[in-house]
């Protein structure tokens, strides 16, 4: 790697730490990191969801179905109730974000990389080989 690649790169990881959609990526993590229910909520979820996973691979002469429809309904409710989380909610639109800019850079790099990956379709029929 050349200096004027290392250089562009620092400027660019600037340019990232400046941007709108990092800090909002950076503030809606540190909210849902401090999410103490959210956390407790997804924590009974993964739980949850290993007994469920646990009682599932037992024979289908020793599974609990009591058991396991207990367990079902507990995860939906959850699961329901982990999906209406405002910080999750602002996690994942900052996390969109974000990967709009990442997508971007991966997209600029790879078409300098292969100029004619631009002009793909991904529809071979338009095209006359692939690279």
């Amino acid at each position: 790697m050349n200096e004027a690649m290392i250089k562009a790169i620092e400027n660019l990881k600037e340019a990232l730490k400046a941007s709108e959609e990092l800090k909002a990526y950076n503030d809606a993590k540190a909210a849902y990191d401090a999410d103490e229910s959210l956390n407790k909520l997804i924590n009974e979820y993964n739980v949850q969801a290993t007994l469920l996973e646990t009682e599932g691979r037992k024979p289908e002469s020793e599974r609990d179905t009591q058991l396991i429809e207990s367990i079902s309904t507990r995860l939906r409710a959850v699961y329901d109730e982990i999906g209406e989380s405002e910080t999750l909610g602002a996690m994942r639109v900052a996390e969109a974000g974000l990967s709009e800019i990442v997508n971007a850079i991966n997209q600029a790099v790879q078409f300098t990389i292969e100029p004619e990956a631009a002009n793909c379709t991904h529809d071979c029929s338009t095209c006359g080989g692939c690279h």
